[in-house]
C-alpha cells in the first residue's frame, strides 16, 4: 500500500475528523499514533478499530500545550517506530466569547494555546527527526473561520488564521530539508468544533442558503483532503491552505459590500 513503512502522529485523533484521518491513513498502510488529552477510551477505541483490520496503531497521551510532554512523546514514538513521517495537527477547541465581557482571559488564551501554540509545539518536536531523514509531511487543520471570521469567536478565528500563517512560513523554512507543510481549512463539518457554536436556526440558514452544496461535510470528506496532503500525490504542494467548505467562502466573498 502507498503508505507502507510510514508512521503518522495525529493529535486529537480519537473522534470526529481526527478519527477519520487515523482510519484513512491506516487503510493506506501507515502506522498511526492516535493522540489524545483526556479521553483515553475514545482514542484506544480508534486504535482498536485500526488493529482489527490488520493495521498498526496505538493511543498516545499528549497535552499539546506542554512542549516538554510533546517532546517526550515524540521521542518515544521515534525510538519505537524509527521515524515520524506524517504529523497531523488536529487537536483543537472552540470557545465562544466576546472581547468586551466580564469573563477572564483564560478561555481566550486556552484556545490560542491549544490550537496555535499546540501545533507549533508538535511541529517543533517532529521537525528535527523529519529533517534528519530529509522527508516528512505536516498537515495543520485550520478553518474557514481563519479566513472570514465570526463575531464572538475571536480566539478561534485568530488561532486558525495563525495556523495558515505558520503553515506558509514553515513551508519556506523546511523546504530545503525535504519537509512539506500544508493546511486544510474545513467549513461546517461534523468533525470540527466550530459547528457546535452555531445556534440551530443560524446553522439551517447557512446550510440551506449559503453553502452551494447545501449540507455540512462528513468527517471522512475532510479527512480525504488531509490525507491527500500527506501523500506523494501532493509532493509539489507546500505552504498551501486548502479550503474544503462546499463553496461557502466563495459565496461569502461574493456577498462582501463594495464602496
Amino acid at each position: 500500500m502507498e503508505l507502507d513503512s510510514k508512521f503518522a502522529l495525529v493529535t486529537g485523533g480519537g473522534s470526529g475528523l481526527g478519527r477519520a484521518v487515523c482510519l484513512r491513513l491506516a487503510e493506506l498502510g501507515a502506522g498511526v499514533a492516535v493522540g489524545y488529552l483526556s479521553r483515553s477510551e475514545v482514542a484506544e477505541k480508534t486504535a482498536e478499530e485500526i488493529r482489527a483490520f490488520g493495521g498498526t496503531a496505538q493511543a498516545v497521551k499528549i497535552d499539546v500545550r506542554d512542549y516538554a510532554e510533546v517532546t517526550e512523546a515524540v521521542q518515544g514514538l521515534v525510538r519505537e517506530h524509527k521515524s515520524i513521517d506524517i504529523l497531523v495537527n488536529n487537536a483543537g477547541i472552540c470557545t465562544a466569547s466576546t472581547i468586551v465581557s466580564t469573563e477572564s482571559t483564560d478561555g481566550w488564551n486556552d484556545v490560542i494555546q491549544t490550537n496555535l501554540v499546540g501545533a507549533y509545539n508538535c511541529i517543533k518536536a517532529c521537525a528535527l527527526p523529519m529533517m534528519l531523514q530529509r522527508s516528512g509531511a505536516i498537515v495543520n487543520v485550520s478553518s474557514i473561520l481563519g479566513l472570514v471570521g465570526k463575531g464572538g469567536l475571536s480566539a478561534y478565528c485568530a488561532s486558525k488564521a495563525g495556523l495558515s500563517g505558520l503553515t506558509a512560513s514553515l513551508a519556506a523554512e523546511f523546504a530545503m530539508h525535504g519537509v512539506r507543510v500544508n493546511a486544510v481549512a474545513p467549513g461546517l463539518s461534523g468533525g470540527t468544533g466550530m459547528i457546535q457554536e452555531f445556534p440551530q436556526d443560524q446553522l439551517e440558514i447557512i446550510v440551506n442558503e449559503r453553502i452551494p452544496l447545501q449540507r455540512p461535510a462528513e468527517p471522512e470528506e475532510i479527512a480525504e483532503a488531509v490525507v491527500f496532503l500527506a501523500r506523494e500525490g501532493s509532493s509539489y504542494m507546500t505552504g498551501q491552505t486548502m479550503v474544503v467548505d462546499g463553496g461557502l467562502t466563495s459565496v461569502i466573498r461574493g456577498m462582501a459590500k463594495t464602496r
